[in-house]
């Protein structure tokens, strides 16, 4: 028996010197541990909320906006019956109508032409300079929005 109270002995030492390590610990060097413990976790939790973001930026609904066509318009009628086209706005001869700036085509797919506002030369509408006096017409359209008519399908759940 002497063999193992040898061993119970060695293995009663063992424990006596690993026993404080736990019970009274070196408090400084486990302080200057504590970054190798916080570090995972700040970085793991950086990389959660960064992953939620994207998620979010990929997968939200953007704007559910309708840009409305500029329409053309009838031109007035003259005293004679013929249409009047207004000097520096597209129009189609072929439709009598006037159409909005920067239209270049008609709905047909037909070039629109163009009165000069200084000289009433009348020149094709996707030039935008005038042959007879060089008067440069740059005309932008503003786009128009238009707002849904009302709630999407499916009630509030899907807003």
């Amino acid at each position: 028996m002497s063999e193992i109270g040898a061993r119970i002995a060695e293995f009663f030492a063992w424990l006596s010197t690993i026993v404080p390590a736990f019970v009274t610990p070196d408090w400084a060097a486990l302080i200057g541990l504590l970054p190798l413990f916080v570090a995972p976790l700040v970085l793991l939790w950086l990389l959660y909320t960064g992953g939620i973001w994207t998620l979010v930026g990929i997968t939200k609904r953007g704007a559910q906006l309708k840009v409305g066509a500029p329409l053309p318009t009838p031109a007035p009628l003259g005293a004679d019956g013929r249409p009047l086209f207004p000097a520096g706005r597209p129009y189609a001869t072929s439709e009598a109508a006037i159409y909005p700036n920067g239209s270049t085509r008609s709905l047909r797919g037909e070039p629109l032409l163009i009165a000069c506002p200084s000289c009433l030369a009348v020149r094709v509408a996707e030039r935008s300079t005038c042959d007879a006096c060089g008067l440069e017409v740059r005309a932008r359209t503003l786009i128009a929005v238009e707002r849904p008519a009302g709630p999407p399908p499916g009630g509030a759940a899907r807003a």
